[in-house]
């Protein structure tokens, strides 16, 4: 038995045998067309109309698939945009938006992660085109099996490079917004020190801290506590390999099938999130715990905010972009 189960076998049997009885006693070019035809009329019902990416509100029915899986990122996501909006006034702001940002599951943020990117490839209507002509050609069984996220199946599917494109630009403007927010929260930190509330231990120089140079180049711990010391550094060689845009595009092209098709895809179905990503996530959580642990003043819980909520975690998938955009 396959790694897809009995039950997976079973349903797709069922959705492959469907399209065979449309393309029996035809030619392979007048089956391929039949087929995409059909699965086009399926694109304009409203069971295709690809989920809105946001969390899910109060009231409504659960989602499921792709879309279910994206939803710790999409949480994630929401609280920078709450981050970004706010004005970081008072310690309580930072405290309440801090708590938004933190997450318990790396593994599960990580899986999230590609979910919600492979929902940005499954919008672009190209590589929605290629699922349906892989879908036609190969039949639903075959292509499932082949979206392993392993080799390179999802990366030649047709449209793939424009799926990629658009990811690509999705996770520009996401690495540019947390480093915008880090900036913000370190200058929170800063503005904080001169608060009589917000003051930290200073040097015997009585100077301040330079909080924008800490977040740039050696750690807090050496300016205000020998605990932070054991921090682990969080670089952007821990959090990428190659085949990450391969499992993205497997996402992708999964939803499109459950879409197209009407079906459900289960979480044993998806690849599971990369051990890189999910290892510079633990350290970006342990790093932060440890930090806020260690935080006596408002200043150090912003700066912890900027460098180990925001950051670190931002630095996670930095390197899946070109240079040039990082």
């Amino acid at each position: 038995m396959s790694r897809m189960g009995l039950g997976f076998s079973k349903r797709m049997s069922v959705l492959a045998g469907g399209i065979a009885l449309v393309m029996a006693g035809m030619t392979a070019g007048q089956a391929e067309e039949t087929a995409v035809a059909a699965l086009t009329e399926a694109q304009a019902s409203p069971a295709f109309y690809l989920p809105q990416i946001r969390p899910i509100q109060p009231g409504e029915v659960p989602l499921t698939g792709v879309h279910a899986v994206a939803q710790p990122y999409v949480a994630f996501n929401t609280a920078v945009d709450e981050a970004f909006k706010s004005q970081l006034a008072t310690p309580r702001e930072v405290r309440r938006l801090l708590d938004g940002l933190r997450f318990s599951e790396p593994q599960m943020v990580a899986q999230s992660w590609l979910a919600h990117r492979g929902l940005i490839a499954a919008e672009n209507p190209e590589f929605r085109e290629g699922v349906r002509l892989a879908l036609a050609r190969d039949g639903a069984i075959s292509v499932m099996q082949q979206l392993s996220g392993r080799g390179s199946y999802a990366r030649n599917i047709h449209g793939a490079d424009a799926a990629v494109a658009a990811v690509l630009e999705r996770v520009a403007n996401d690495n540019y917004r947390m480093t915008v927010l880090k900036g913000r929260f370190l200058s929170t930190a800063q503005e904080f020190q001169t608060k009589r509330w917000g003051m930290i231990d200073r040097p015997e120089t009585t100077a301040p801290v330079d909080f924008a140079d800490a977040g740039a180049g050696d750690s807090l711990a050496t300016q205000i506590t020998e605990t932070l010391q054991n921090f682990s550094p969080i670089s952007p060689a821990h959090a990428y390999a190659s085949p990450l845009m391969e499992r993205v595009l497997a996402y992708g092209a999964l939803h499109v099938i459950a879409t197209s098709l009407e079906t459900d895809v289960s979480t044993a179905e998806m690849a599971p999130a990369d051990r890189r990503t999910t290892s510079c996530l633990n350290w970006a959580k342990l790093n932060l715990n440890q930090c806020v642990a260690a935080a006596h003043f408002p200043s150090e819980e912003a700066w912890c905010t900027a460098t180990h909520a925001i950051e670190d975690v931002r630095a996670c998938w930095e390197k899946v972009l070109p240079a040039a955009d990082r």
